[in-house]
C-alpha cells in the first residue's frame, strides 16, 4: 500500500507541520501573533501601499473571508487599517505592523536557520528513494491516467 511519491509528500508535509509549529511558537513568544499573521503583515510590507482584499487574498492562497476574519484582530490591535466597502476594501499596514514585521522577520530568520524545511524531505529521500523508483512510479501513474 505504500507508494514513494505519496510516502515523499507525508514526509514534507511532517517536515513542514514541525516548521509551523516552531515558528507560531517563538512568534507567538516574542511578538505575539502566528505566521498567517506574519505572511499576512509580510505581504502588506512588501505592498506598494494600501491593499485590496481580494489581491491579497489570492497571494496568500485563502479565500476573502478567511482573509478578512485574520484582518480583525490585527486591525483591533492597531497593525492594520482597511477602509473602504465589501468589493473595494483596501488593507494597509500601520506603524506598529511595520515595525513589528521588522523585528519578527529576525525571529523567522532565526528559526528557519536553525531548521531547514527540507531537512526532513532530503533524508528521506537518500535512505528511502532511489531516483528510478519515482520515475518508474510516476511513469506508472501517467500512464493510468
Amino acid at each position: 500500500m505504500s507508494n514513494p511519491n505519496t510516502d515523499l509528500c507525508l514526509t514534507f508535509h511532517r517536515s513542514y507541520a514541525k516548521l509551523r509549529l516552531q515558528l507560531d511558537e517563538e512568534l507567538g513568544i516574542f511578538h505575539g501573533i502566528d505566521f498567517d499573521d506574519f505572511a499576512l503583515l509580510h505581504a502588506l510590507a512588501s505592498a506598494d501601499g494600501p491593499t485590496s482584499l481580494a489581491s491579497l487574498a489570492a497571494e496568500l492562497s485563502v479565500s476573502r473571508s478567511v482573509m478578512l476574519r485574520r484582518l480583525r484582530p490585527l486591525e483591533k490591535i492597531g497593525l492594520v487599517n482597511y477602509h473602504g466597502g465589501v468589493s473595494d476594501r483596501r488593507i494597509a499596514l500601520r506603524a506598529a505592523g511595520l515595525s513589528l514585521i521588522k523585528t519578527a522577520h529576525d525571529t523567522v530568520g532565526g528559526v528557519c536557520a536553525k531548521r531547514s524545511l527540507f531537512e526532513d524531505v532530503e533524508r528521506f529521500y537518500e535512505t528511502q528513494l532511489k531516483p528510478e523508483s519515482v520515475r518508474c512510479s510516476e511513469t506508472r501513474m501517467d500512464a493510468q491516467q
